[in-house]
């Protein structure tokens, strides 16, 4: 089917659904995936529905990987095995099966399988980051290798599972959503179980039998050293299930190893809240995944004289120009120099940065262009003329 343009996305998207990619053990593992119309060799983002681990399928939230799709990503929404049918490393053998089949039969659908992104919600966010901490699993007879991804996107993600953890309070202020109320746990699971309970039975284990030591084994906090992706994590201050400190500490923490990390908090939002639908949102993620895993990076040195006067950036339109620019201003706002403006000549909208040699960096959007058959003559655009209207 054909699903119509989002208002601040371009692409009209195929879906792809209900796709075997693997049959471990004989548990039959699925996708669902959304295509951008007219792109080639596009990047993947493997999208991990939220469920304790233990609930939930590839169809939670199927608007949401829609969206995101219409930015120009293809998203794969896959089935990961519930604790109650593996426990732990088995969600993570399954993302690499997952990027296993878009290397092989996935190539059928026009995808590149060398730049994926992992995008998680709940305990799918601590599955995206923990696979991104893992250059081996353990998992005998042999080791199977970690998942190979650009970057991992955290929405609302429980990250240090030890009893620390359970110091961040969730907000008592807000009602537990419905959707969690009224979900179908599996028979003899105390419904709704909770988050220590959960863990355990990742682990395969007795919720008062499991350690902090092996629940520190699968935290994305105490393996952030593993870390060397970028990262962005939001969440809610209002989140009723998952502290908002959860976030708050796994972006420090990543901060302080040197890594790169971009959060946003949603002021008042709860878990699994409408916030994080909206159009806005998604293109929040869409850019940070833009520069991930489409843009290379391009360092830069100091010299005792400016030879480079600036680079430029294409983006998407003046939305992704006024995003971007403000994403590198929130810890450095004395980077700005000039912008939101728009050039004559070309006719696009720019916003200058300084860079951290003392040259310029310029977001730019909409630029004119002229058709091979198209009546154009040149001329000569005299002083302020030739930069800005």
């Amino acid at each position: 089917m054909t699903t119509p343009v989002g208002q601040s996305a371009r692409y009209e998207i195929q879906s792809c659904p209900d796709i075997e990619f693997g049959r471990p053990d004989g548990h039959v593992l699925r996708l669902e995936l959304s295509l951008p119309i007219g792109v080639a060799a596009t990047a993947v983002v493997l999208y991990l529905h939220g469920g304790g681990w233990m609930i939930g399928s590839r169809k939670s939230h199927a608007a949401r990987a829609e969206r995101l799709a219409r930015h120009g990503f293809a998203v794969a929404s896959i089935d990961y095995r519930p604790s109650t049918v593996a426990p732990f490393p088995a969600q993570i053998l399954d993302i690499v099966t997952a990027i296993e089949w878009l290397k092989g039969p996935g190539q059928a659908f026009g995808v590149d399988a060398n730049r994926v992104a992992l995008w998680g919600a709940s305990a799918g966010a601590h599955l995206a980051l923990l696979a991104t901490a893992a250059p081996a699993i353990r998992q005998a007879p042999h080791d199977v290798p970690g998942p190979p991804v650009q970057a991992a996107v955290g929405y609302f993600g429980c990250y240090d599972l030890t009893s620390r953890g359970d110091l961040d309070r969730p907000d008592t202020c807000s009602p537990i959503p419905r959707e969690i109320l009224e979900q179908d746990w599996p028979s003899g699971v105390p419904a709704p179980p909770s988050s220590r309970y959960l863990r355990a039975r990742l682990l395969g284990g007795d919720e008062s039998a499991v350690s902090d030591r092996e629940l520190a084994a699968i935290s994305p906090f105490a393996r952030a050293h593993d870390i060397h992706v970028p990262v962005f994590l939001l969440h809610g201050t209002g989140d009723s299930v998952t502290s908002v400190q959860q976030s708050l500490r796994m972006a420090q923490e990543l901060r302080r190893r040197g890594e790169t990390v971009r959060l946003r908090l949603l002021e008042g939002a709860n878990h699994e809240d409408s916030a994080f639908d909206t159009d806005a949102t998604i293109a929040d993620v869409a850019a940070f995944l833009r520069c991930s895993v489409e843009h290379h990076t391009v360092p830069v040195m100091a010299a005792p004289v400016n030879f480079l006067h600036h680079t430029s950036w294409q983006v998407d339109d003046i939305d992704e120009v006024g995003r971007g620019a403000h994403t590198m201003l929130e810890n450095n706002p004395e980077r700005h120099f000039w912008g939101l403006g728009r050039h004559y000549a070309g006719a696009n909208f720019f916003w200058y940065l300084t860079d951290p040699a003392g040259n310029f960096s310029e977001y730019y959007s909409d630029m004119d262009t002229v058709p091979e058959d198209g009546l154009w003559s040149p001329e000569v655009l005299h002083g302020l003329q030739g930069l800005y209207a």
